[in-house]
């Protein structure tokens, strides 16, 4: 994070909080400088005989009717891997290659890099840290395919900004320069499109697909030594790259690929130095730990189940899953809604953890820790002695992942498109159905049914991720989400503004499901036509509020296909922080108006005070009250659903005061000012029209 972010952070705090976070920054920062300058000289590869034994793997070959279902979508994207062309985050398709020139960010574009020419190799060499310069050579001089052409990792493919790759990744700079988002090397360093590749090639046995899976990953692993580089900036990056080799490396073998020795030796090694690095770099915190700290650890879980078992590796995984046995309870709720206040978060952290603990609870018997030495870890957070017992994960918390996939399914309107409550940064963990659209959350509910027993509607494709998921549990079980309290008060007040919303055919209000998830903030109405939601909740991440948006007692409102009240989104991160505030404001929202005051100061990029202390009061099978007192007096909303129309009052306001009745989606975005760009993932559109 730049220093300017970090600056406007402190000054939310006190100036007690703020001088130890100061000191601890700057201790970080040095400490992370010396230790760059003392590894310069050495190499960051684990060496070979640090792993001894194969890979374990966990896939047999997918049905091949369930890759038909695909075929459309898979081939499409091999296409592209093969081309190495990639529309991520808002970029559009792009052929990532060194000295490119690329559309920038606005009016923000730099480059291009430097082109290199037919010894481009020599060129990666020279890049790396002298330290690591001979094992670069020995992982380029193992590439197959004679016209492969390098892919420029370190490049943020929209503005065309370069990090340097001899960088030590811990002190990388990122949101310091105007329209260059760390999140788009960030995003392709995943390398999330390799086990659809794999699936490809169990679909067509195209040998050209593991011959691209070969060599790309060898030109990751060159271009991006351990440890070096924007892509080991985050951790949490770094964990979900490790998930995707192992994944889809499993996925090509089951599917008939075969590798050398020496390539197997190279992943091995690679995926030792991601559990380290990962290890060493926990983004863990005693109360604001979130999606990142889940993702470390379901990262360490899954490399320490694939490689050979080793003391290390049994730490490793006894780790993440004591951490996981607190995590998932922490940060899902009874129902099993994620407790950052994002939708979108909510199926990035789904994801995260119906995956990881599929592939736990399904070990085979060979490779699950009972015993281990605790007193190995050194670090924060503390490992807890053992014995571990065997499945790790029971009912409870099966209950809660069986819950997130409901709460996905609840809060996906009848288009299929998931409502935007929160931050959406387009995160995934494993993409296993190429194709769906972006706010499609079909395919966490389909790997969700293939660890428990949820009678859930996914996209029928999507079976693919279903077996994919019972490979890795061996089945799935029964278990019983618990029920939710509705708030059942009392509040009275005169209405300042009464909206009576009618649509064109009144008889898709019939039948509404009445829906709630108070610990979320969520309550609403549904029905195969239909979808109404109010906000009104915590700002998550305990007090943080890092993903949530000024929101409370917003309306969102959905009619056969048609947005009448649409959450825009979220836009960028760093690249713009006005944009980025512009979609967190109130002022993009459906609620309660005073002006243009803000019910919540917009305190840093990812913090957001609560100052509106939002409380549901009542919520019944036809009606919604809530109040909060962002504005120093409370405002209440109510919402009823009454015979053919939506009837909206809220107790305060100088927005358009009075009764009005409302007819069209157009004439609300008129009357509430709702003129923020709808945005369908992050970066989308670049940059959001109008702002």
């Amino acid at each position: 994070m730049s220093l300017a972010h970090l600056i406007r952070h402190a000054l939310t705090m006190s100036p007690a909080d703020a001088a130890a976070k100061t000191i601890r920054y700057a201790t970080r920062t040095i400490g992370r400088r010396l230790v760059g300058k003392m590894l310069r000289r050495q190499s960051t590869f684990p060496p070979p005989e640090q792993v001894r034994g194969a890979l374990i793997r966990r896939f047999h070959a997918p049905d091949r009717a369930m890759l038909e279902a695909n075929a459309d979508s898979l081939r499409v994207l091999a296409a592209d891997v093969l081309a190495h062309r990639f529309d991520l985050l808002g970029s559009g398709p792009v052929v990532v290659a060194h000295g490119a020139r690329f559309a920038g960010f606005g009016r923000h574009r730099y480059g291009p890099g430097r082109a290199l020419g037919a010894d481009w190799k020599a060129a990666i060499v020279a890049q790396a840290t002298p330290g690591n310069r001979v094992q670069v050579m020995i992982l380029l001089d193992c590439l197959t395919n004679p016209d492969y052409r390098p892919i420029d990792w370190h490049v943020d493919f929209k503005s065309g900004y370069r990090w340097q790759p001899d960088t030590f990744g811990p002190s990388v700079a990122y949101g310091h320069k105007p329209g260059v988002d760390v999140k788009v090397p960030w995003e392709l360093a995943r390398l999330q499109h390799l086990p659809g590749l794999a699936l490809a090639y169990g679909l067509d046995g195209d040998r050209r697909l593991a011959v691209e899976f070969h060599d790309q990953v060898l030109d990751f692993l060159a271009a991006n030594p351990p440890g070096w580089g924007v892509n080991w900036a985050c951790p949490m990056d770094v964990a979900i790259r490790a998930v995707n080799i192992i994944v889809a490396l499993d996925l090509f073998q089951a599917c008939g690929a075969t590798f050398d020795e020496d390539f197997h030796s190279f992943v091995a090694t690679a995926l030792l130095a991601h559990a380290r690095h990962v290890a060493g770099h926990l983004e863990w915190n005693e109360a604001h730990r979130g999606n990142h700290f889940l993702a470390d650890i379901c990262g360490l879980a899954w490399i320490a189940a694939t490689l050979p078992a080793t003391p290390e590796t049994d730490i490793y995984l006894a780790l993440a899953i004591r951490w996981l046995q607190v995590e998932i309870p922490r940060q899902f709720d009874a129902q099993g809604a994620n407790f950052e206040a994002s939708i979108a978060y909510h199926r990035l952290s789904a994801e995260m953890a119906i995956h990881t603990v599929a592939m736990i609870n399904g070990l085979p018997e060979a490779r699950r820790v009972t015993f281990y030495d605790h007193r190995l870890w050194r670090r924060q957070p503390a490992l807890p002695p053992g014995p571990l017992a065997w499945p790790p994960f029971g009912p409870e918390c099966l209950a809660r992942l069986a819950g997130a996939a409901r709460f996905a399914f609840d809060t996906t309107m009848p288009s299929g498109r998931m409502a935007q409550i929160g931050d959406n940064d387009s995160g995934r963990f494993l993409i296993l159905t190429p194709g769906l659209d972006g706010l499609d959350p079909g395919g966490l509910i389909a790997a969700a049914q293939g660890l428990v027993r949820v009678d859930l509607t996914a996209p029928p494709r999507a079976a693919l991720e279903t077996e994919l998921v019972r490979q890795l549990s061996g089945g799935p079980v029964d278990v019983a989400i618990p029920s939710a309290v509705w708030p059942d008060g009392n509040a009275v007040f005169t209405p300042a503004i009464r909206l009576e919303i009618v649509p064109p055919d009144p008889t898709a209000l019939d039948g509404l499901t009445a829906i709630a998830t108070p610990e979320f903030g969520l309550f609403l109405w549904r029905n195969d036509r239909t979808f109404i939601a109010v906000r009104c909740g915590p700002v998550g991440q305990n007090g943080n509020g890092g993903h949530a948006h000024n929101d409370q007692l917003a309306v969102e409102i959905e009619i056969d296909g048609i947005g009448w009240a649409t959450d825009p989104g979220t836009g960028v991160y760093t690249p713009d922080l006005s944009i980025r505030n512009r979609y967190r404001s109130v002022l993009a929202h459906f609620a309660p108006r005073l002006g243009e005051r803000e019910p919540a100061t917009l305190l840093a990029p990812f913090r957001l005070e609560d100052r509106a202390r939002a409380q549901p009061i009542r919520f019944t099978a036809d009606e919604f009250v809530g109040t909060h007192h962002g504005f120093g007096q409370p405002v209440t909303r109510r919402v009823a659903i009454e015979p053919g129309r939506i009837v909206i009052e809220d107790s305060a306001g100088h927005l358009a005061p009075g009764h009005h009745l409302v007819t069209s989606p157009d004439q609300l975005a008129r009357l509430w000012g709702l003129t923020v760009p709808f945005s369908a993932g992050y970066g989308l559109p670049n940059p959001p029209a109008g702002l």
